[in-house]
């Protein structure tokens, strides 16, 4: 039996593929993709240095899928054929991280230390920046309101719960405003890292282990400031386990006709601009809706950018240097920006480490410092 994939070879996909745009070589566009992937299934093809290369470059953004007009699921004949491919050592730290993301993150800072490291391995220059601290045990946490309006639970995610704890603290100060009660359960990586790296396997059990501990409270869904959980979570799990979690966007619970501006809000100095993750635009879509609270809250003048910033997890390790190509056209996009605005933490540490002078804030940090400057619910 022939494997298939329904692509008609419009090759559409091609212009919005970052790897593409990089190698400048079919066989790392989605169309060539497919046809390796078709290839390999079939056993035409045999697992090479060469094959391995084209599909784990592929940076898991999802622009193919989002303007295929057959809307074909690529990343997810990605993720199958990257289970089957033998494991570099590499990937073995994304497995491990994933499953004991504490451990890892505060051994790699401790290492960081080392200057001669840093220049060696770029990632550990970039995690130098954040204070990650000793690994605890988290536990349930609940953030009550005496009358609450609803029940949400959230899902930091592995950047935000080890090197911005702040992105957290903003959001459930936020839904505490807007007066629903938060339960914050203990914390796991949402298995993004472990499908990337190709371990299957372990993703599903990570995803049934967080389906179990989110499905056990009565609550309306699920809250993540990352937008790659959000995606994982809500969408990936389905895919993996058959169910699924709840997930919600901040603008479905703000009610904009309650805000109300006092002459105390905080103010920012233009140029600002608001960067559009992948995730945020090919799966999420929840751009549009945090552009309008920001701009209820006063941003009348605000740029709004799409484009990756060449994070993508994996992708940054494996291939460094095609990373750091793709963050520096976003450094020259950015040059004249006061502060820049993402909704992604990913995307957050790479511009933190690229533009140390400029301001780097996630969407709920700015709504949460003019929250208490001053803006009632009315």
């Amino acid at each position: 039996m022939e494997f298939f994939i329904e692509c008609t070879r419009c090759g559409k996909c091609k212009e919005f593929c970052p790897s593409y745009q990089l190698f400048l070589n079919e066989s790392y566009c989605p169309r060539g993709r497919i046809k390796l992937i078709t290839a390999f299934e079939e056993n035409t093809i045999r697992e090479t240095p060469s094959l391995k290369q084209r599909i784990f470059s592929c940076l898991l953004c999802g622009a193919c899928e989002n303007s295929c007009p057959l809307e074909v699921n690529l990343c997810s004949f990605i993720y199958e054929t990257r289970s089957k491919i033998k494991k570099a050592k590499l990937q073995y730290l994304f497995k491990y991280f994933s499953l004991y993301p504490g451990i890892i993150f505060f051994i790699l800072q401790q290492i960081s230390r080392f200057e001669i490291l840093r220049k060696r391995f770029l990632f550990l220059d970039k995690l130098s920046a954040f204070d990650i601290k000793p690994v605890k045990r988290s536990f349930l946490k609940v953030y009550s309101k005496v009358k609450p309006k609803g029940r949400v639970a959230l899902f930091n995610g592995c950047s935000t719960n080890y090197l911005m704890p702040s992105i957290s603290e903003a959001l459930i100060y936020i839904l505490n405003w807007l007066n629903f009660e938060v339960i914050v359960p203990e914390q796991k990586c949402c298995g993004a890292p472990l499908l990337a790296a190709g371990f299957k396997k372990e993703a599903i059990k990570l995803a049934q282990r967080n389906l179990e501990i989110y499905k056990s409270f009565n609550i309306e869904g699920v809250l993540s400031p990352c937008p790659t959980c959000s995606h994982f979570i809500g969408d990936i799990y389905k895919e993996l386990t058959g169910e699924s979690i709840n997930v919600l966007k901040i603008s479905d619970l703000f009610d904009e006709k309650n805000i109300i501006l006092s002459e105390s809000t905080l103010k920012f100095d233009a140029p600002i601009f608001f960067h559009v993750s992948c995730h945020s635009s090919n799966y999420t879509k929840d751009a549009e809706g945090n552009l309008n609270i920001l701009q209820k809250l006063g941003f009348s003048e605000i740029h709004k950018t799409t484009g990756c910033c060449g994070f993508a997890g994996l992708f940054s390790f494996l291939f460094e240097k095609q990373s750091m190509d793709i963050l520096k056209k976003k450094v020259l996009e950015y040059k004249k920006a006061n502060m820049i605005i993402s909704s992604c933490p990913n995307c957050m540490i790479q511009f933190k480490f690229a533009m140390k002078s400029k301001k780097i804030l996630h969407f709920t940090e700015v709504i949460h410092k003019i929250l208490l400057k001053g803006v009632k619910n009315g």
